[in-house]
C-alpha cells in the first residue's frame, strides 16, 4: 500500500512538473512581439551557446541590424517584400526572403565548424519540413526562457572598419553575383511564416 501511494504520489509530482514546463497557446502568443499593421516581424535566433565568444554580424540588405551572440534573439520589424538576410561570421550566409504582412518569420543563426572561427548557416522556420512542429516548439521555449531585443533601424552604420570585400554593399553585391550563377541559396517563401 505505501508502494502504491509513494508511486502515485511521485506521478502526481511528475505531472504537475510537466504541465508548468509546457506553455498554453496562449502564452505562446502573449510573448512574442507582433509588427504593425501592414509590417511584418522577423525573429533572428541564435539558440546554440556554441562559440560563445564569437558574434555573428547580421544584415538586411546593405542595413548593419547588429551583432548576434549565443543564446540571444533579434525581433526585426520589416516591411513586406524582398529582404536579403545575411549573416557574417567567418563565411558569410545569407536567406533569400519574400515576406508577407502582418506575419512572423524566424531564422535561426546555427553555429558550424570552421578553420579561425565559428561559421554560420541561417535557418528558416518551415512549416513543411518533417520536425516543424518540434523546431516551433525549441523556439517558443528558448524566445520565453532567454532575453533578446526588438531592433530599430535607423540607418546607423557598423562601427568596425571593415575590409573592402566585406562592406554591407560588397555583400549584397556577391549574393546577387551567386544568385544570377545559379548558386544555391537558403530561401525563405511569404508562406513560411509561423502559426500563432
Amino acid at each position: 500500500m505505501k508502494k502504491l501511494l509513494i508511486i502515485g504520489l511521485l506521478v502526481n509530482i511528475c505531472t504537475t512538473l510537466s504541465a508548468q514546463d509546457t506553455l498554453s497557446v496562449e502564452e505562446n502568443i502573449n510573448m512574442l512581439q507582433y509588427p504593425s499593421e501592414g509590417r511584418c516581424m522577423v525573429y533572428i535566433t541564435r539558440r546554440s551557446s556554441a562559440a560563445m565568444l564569437i558574434s555573428f554580424k547580421i544584415f538586411d540588405g546593405d542595413i548593419f541590424l547588429g551583432k548576434l551572440k549565443a543564446n540571444k534573439y533579434f525581433a526585426y520589424e520589416c516591411d513586406p517584400g524582398e529582404h536579403v538576410f545575411i549573416a557574417r561570421s567567418e563565411n558569410t550566409d545569407y536567406v533569400d526572403a519574400t515576406l508577407e504582412a502582418n506575419k512572423i518569420y524566424v531564422i535561426d543563426a546555427q553555429v558550424k565548424m570552421g578553420i579561425v572561427k565559428a561559421k554560420v548557416k541561417m535557418v528558416p522556420l518551415d512549416k513543411k519540413h518533417k520536425k516543424y512542429e518540434k523546431e516551433k516548439k525549441k523556439f517558443f521555449e528558448f524566445i520565453e526562457k532567454k532575453k533578446g531585443e526588438l531592433l530599430v533601424t535607423d540607418d546607423e552604420e557598423e562601427t568596425e572598419d571593415e575590409p573592402e570585400d566585406e562592406t554591407p554593399n560588397k555583400l549584397v553585391k556577391k549574393f546577387y553575383d551567386k544568385k544570377e550563377k545559379g548558386d544555391k541559396l537558403t530561401m525563405m517563401t511569404s508562406d513560411m511564416y509561423i502559426d500563432v
